[in-house]
């Protein structure tokens, strides 16, 4: 395939070298962030974030990005954006945002889209009706958001989607997403779903593909947290601190299996006659460190192990003495088996 390219009128040069060796991690954001900053590199934080409809959060993490590539440098002595900037423009916005009604956009007083709320505006029973009257598609969207949630919206439930919409610029898979999420989450609350997506868009996750990573391993984590309660008896009550701890390297950091997880707890019940804590992150730690992901790795490993060892006898499955664990073991349950035992 070939593209061309017309250059007549102003064009933006870019550094090809870093923006390349970089383009695979650089999401939606990042991009029209480079952009807008090579079109015109004089701009102020104010109206970078007006022009992109951003929060100052996103086009920082955006800036460093392309700091640390190598792309771009930032002038420590440019003046700072004024506090009263926002403050001078609100009537200004405000009265936009009544021109908009005629471009089937609800027109209600809200803060400039740069400066999200902690919520999303409130809108009247004549804002929400004229909107979805306006956009054909949103009655679709509120009949599969209702089913996700398995009960029909009040004026107040539908109003945050159209706050979404309206307000947040989420397109409709985006907001499906949200609440398939949160119906697997079992969390019912429309006021959970508005914080979170108001959260997803400070940090500037709003690409599809990027939500549904983030949204999974969230998921991911919870499954696996039920599991582990259920395992270490952990039932109902709160996690300590180190138990959240544990947990969250063996999930995230690790990316440890469930089987895996179990494989050391019967190691560790066996050795140490409970579950105990330190002494299964040890064995798992030696795992991790060796590069093991699944059940099948380890009993091969194990097998191989005791069939190289020379004058080896059939232990029975004792693996407190194997030079497989003790080193781990003696550095990581050595040291932390007096607290957590």
């Amino acid at each position: 395939m070939k593209i061309k390219v017309d250059y007549t009128g102003q064009c933006i040069l870019i550094p090809a070298g870093p923006v390349l060796d970089k383009l695979g991690d650089a999401d939606g954001t990042k991009l029209r962030v480079l952009l807008l900053a090579l079109a015109n590199p004089t701009a102020e934080e104010e109206e970078m974030c007006d022009t992109l409809n951003i929060t100052p959060k996103s086009l920082h993490n955006a800036l460093s990005f392309w700091v640390d590539a190598g792309v771009i440098h930032l002038d420590a002595t440019a003046p700072p954006v004024k506090k009263n900037a926002q403050k001078s423009s609100t009537k200004k916005d405000t009265a936009a945002a009544k021109k908009e009604s005629a471009a089937g956009r609800v027109a209600v007083s809200r803060p400039r889209p740069v400066a999200r709320a902690a919520q999303l505006p409130h809108y009247t029973s004549e804002e929400v009706a004229s909107y979805v009257s306006a956009h054909a598609e949103v009655a679709d969207l509120l009949v599969s958001c209702q089913q996700y949630m398995g009960k029909l919206f009040n004026i107040a439930e539908v109003e945050i989607v159209v706050g979404l919409l309206d307000y947040l610029h989420l397109d409709s898979n985006y907001i499906l997403l949200l609440f398939s999420h949160c119906k697997k989450m079992e969390k019912k609350s429309l006021r959970y779903i508005e914080k979170l997506a108001i959260g997803l868009f400070d940090d500037g996750i709003m690409d599809y593909d990027e939500l549904d990573a983030h949204l999974q391993a969230i998921e991911d984590a919870s499954k696996l947290e039920k599991q582990l309660r259920r395992l270490f008896g952990a039932g109902r009550r709160s996690l300590t601190a180190k138990e959240k701890d544990t947990f969250g390297r063996w999930a995230g950091k690790w990316k440890m299996p469930y089987e895996l997880i179990e494989k050391a707890y019967e190691i560790t019940v066996e050795n140490t006659g409970g579950a105990s804590l330190p002494y299964c992150n040890a064995v798992l730690e030696k795992w991790y460190q060796s590069g093991y992901t699944t059940l099948e790795q380890v009993t091969n490993a194990i097998t191989q192990y005791r069939h190289d060892r020379d004058g080896a006898q059939d232990k029975k499955g004792s693996f407190e003495t194997d030079d497989f664990f003790e080193a781990a073991l003696r550095r990581s349950y050595g040291d932390e088996g007096g607290k957590d035992a």
